[in-house]
């Protein structure tokens, strides 16, 4: 069922000939979440990779960029396996507006705060990365010593 969803946004972004002046972006804005959630089959990985590297080279100015973070979204959902949670509905309004990052408060002992750009495809990982590079630790083995936990409102702590 994955490869023809991949294969009618194709077609819709492809072969658009709707009226409707939005179609075509939100053609992409759908299949920007469907790259963050499913995986295509690896028949059709290689050829939807291709489309997806061509379009943001030449898809013009308003389609590049989200054929990018499509492309990034796809490669990111092979090696990790893709997000597990779906969207909340006010994070899919969001999406389908256009915006596809927030901030995320993170805490440090102390009482320390930083902000990171959180994407609907960032991993864990990731946020570890950025954070060790802005505290000045730039080695493998220096972020293995890191990890995230989750708090919530209620106060209780979940190791992610």
């Amino acid at each position: 069922m994955r490869d023809e969803s991949y294969c009618q946004l194709l077609k819709q972004l492809t072969a658009n000939t709707s009226s409707k002046p939005d179609s075509c972006q939100r053609g992409w804005r759908l299949l920007y979440i469907l790259t963050a959630y499913h995986r295509c089959s690896e028949v059709l990985k290689p050829f939807l990779l291709k489309y997806l590297q061509q379009a943001s080279r030449s898809a013009g100015p308003q389609y590049q960029g989200i054929a990018k973070a499509c492309e990034q979204n796809l490669k990111k959902t092979f090696l990790y396996g893709g997000r597990i949670v779906p969207p909340n509905s006010m994070e899919l309004k969001a999406m389908m507006a256009g915006r596809s990052s927030k901030r995320q408060l993170f805490l440090f002992p102390g009482g320390i705060e930083r902000h990171v750009k959180i994407k609907t495809c960032t991993v864990s990982l990731e946020v570890i990365e950025e954070l060790c590079y802005e505290m000045g630790s730039h080695t493998l083995e220096a972020m293995e010593e890191y990890a995230i936990f989750l708090v919530t409102n209620r106060g209780g702590q979940r190791h992610i």
